[in-house]
Parts: structure tokens; sequence; C-alpha cells
């Protein structure tokens, strides 16, 4: 024992053991664990009211957002969505709202690139939420409806055939890419997934009916009305045997399908006048037989008026 200044009383013997104990790797171990945990805690906590504040301040610009949304005036509401984006990347009703923005920015006459922009902004949004929800049919709609608003059929086509991927036969699938490749007037195109649709649907004759109308529709060519007057002659018989082809699958599968007749009627005059003009006999041949479905085709309307004229029949067991 060692009496020093002040009268206080030092016992050796432990201050050397608690000078030893500050010089153990132990202690220092110990000390680190402490001083990383304590950082952790302080790094939480400012991660979390960091990010508080960031939820916060996105609120306040939502709400901001959506009073310019309501007034029609997306030049102010988009960046404000924008931002609040920003601040919570990872909000999926966030990414929705801007993308309908962007939708309701879009105009479907301007051809500027800052327009187009918008079409783009919006589609890469509507794809970040179906990576993380690829069974969200509302928001494959939206896309859908975006790409047609735009005119941008190829898109849309591929967007479809990501669908049929994971049924590759419903009928309904078939018959829309088949009508988009209509109205990006690749015919050759809509008539083959027409025929696709009606291979797996062969019940209907809607599909085969539909690439005769169209046929029609791209070889008739008079000075009033053309569709296509670059059309050569080979193409054009090319497109008035296939659509003769499948108005007469239409009408086997349905006999009493007025409209097929009718088509086969215009189909066969497209024939006479460009396939057999220079064969008098199949050039007459054609035209009668035109005359024929002509008649059958009218002769099914007029049974069809009579029918609705009648009414519905009543069963003699009532």
């Amino acid at each position: 024992m060692v009496r020093a200044q002040g009268g206080f009383i030092i016992d050796m013997q432990t201050t050397m053991m608690g000078r030893s104990a500050l010089q153990s790797p132990r202690f220092y171990r110990t000390l680190s664990r402490t001083l990383v945990a304590l950082t952790a805690i302080g790094l939480v906590g400012s991660i979390g009211c960091r990010r508080f504040w960031n939820e916060l301040k996105a609120r306040q610009l939502i709400r901001e957002a959506k009073e310019f949304y309501q007034k029609e005036d997306y030049a102010d509401a988009c960046p404000r969505y924008e931002q609040a984006l920003q601040l919570m990347p990872d909000n999926l009703n966030l990414k929705r709202s801007l993308a309908y923005c962007y939708m309701a920015w879009y105009k479907p006459l301007d051809p500027s690139p800052e327009n187009q922009a918008l079409v783009d902004k919006a589609a890469q949004l509507f794809k970040e939420i179906m990576a993380l929800q690829p069974n969200n049919r509302q928001v494959q709609e939206d896309l859908m409806t975006l790409y047609l608003n735009a005119n941008r059929y190829t898109d849309a086509i591929d967007l479809l055939q990501q669908q049929l991927q994971s049924n590759p036969n419903d009928p309904n699938l078939l018959k829309n890419v088949a009508s988009l490749y209509v109205k990006a007037n690749q015919y050759d195109a809509a008539f083959d997934w027409y025929e696709k649709w009606g291979t797996v649907q062969r019940d209907t004759a809607e599909p085969w009916y539909i690439i005769g109308s169209l046929a029609w529709q791209k070889v008739y060519c008079a000075p009033a009305r053309c569709l296509d007057p670059t059309l050569s002659n080979e193409a054009r018989g090319e497109y008035i045997r296939r659509g003769i082809e499948a108005l007469q699958k239409a009408v086997q599968i349905d006999p009493e399908h007025a409209e097929a007749y009718a088509y086969l009627n215009l189909l066969y005059r497209e024939k006479a006048k460009w396939v057999d003009a220079s064969d008098p006999a199949k050039h007459q041949e054609d035209l009668q037989l035109a005359d024929q479905y002509r008649d059958k085709a009218q002769q099914l309307v007029e049974a069809r008026k009579k029918r609705k004229a009648e009414g519905p029949t009543v069963s003699s067991s009532q």
C-alpha cells in the first residue's frame, strides 16, 4: 500500500492489474466491437431519419402533382412526380402515376422528339413495373393503350407476342396481333396471323372472312377508290387467290354467311379484271361465278330479314 499525495491510498497490485487489462488484446477487441456497434446505431438512425424526410418531401410533391394533374397542367405535374420518384425510387404506385402523367401530356399529332420521348418514358416505367409484377394485366393493358395511342404498332405487336409465349393458342391474342399488322399496313403478316387464329379456333368462319374482305380491299382499284395503285398484277393476283381460298373456307364452316358470299362475288370480279382478262373463257367463268355468289348472298340476306320480321318461333310444347 502506498499513500499518494492528497491522502488517497493506492493499491499498486490493483493498479498493475488494471494496466495489464488495458493493454490486453481482448480489451481492444471488445472496444472495437463497441465502437462499431455505436457507429452502426448512429448510421441506422441517420438513414432512418433521411428516409423519413425523403418520404415526407415526396408526399408533398405528390400532392402538388395531383393538383396540377387535375387542372390538366401536365407540364407542372410530371416534373413533381419525377422529383418524388427520385426520393422514393422503389414506389411502384408512384411510377405508375408518373407514367399516366406522361400519357396525358403526350399529344398524338405532335411528331416532335420531345413529345415522342414522353411515350418512351411512360413505356419504360410500365416495363419496370411489369418486371416486378409480370402478371399485372392492368399494367399490360396500360402499355398497350400507350402504344396504340402513339401508333407504335410494332411495339404493340412485340408486347402481344411476349404474352403469346405463355399462351400460344389464345385466339384473342392471335386475332389482336393480326389486326395490328393490318393497322401497320402489313397485310401478308396479317393474313398469316388470321390463318393461325383460324387453325386454332376451327369452328369460327370469322378469321377466313376477314382475310377475304381485306384481300378485296387490297386489290380493288378504281378511279374513285384505290387502296394501293402501285400493287403489281402478280401481287394483286396472289391476294385474290388467297382471299378466295379463305372465303371458301368461311362458307364451308358457316354456309349461311351472307357476307362471305358477297365478297366471293367481289373477288371473282377482280379476278376477271386482273388475272383472267387475257383469257376470254376464264374471264367469263369468273363473272358467272361472281353472279352465283352475289345471288346466294342476296338470298341469305332476304332469309335473314324474314326470320327477323317473323320473330322467334314458339315451341309447340308451350
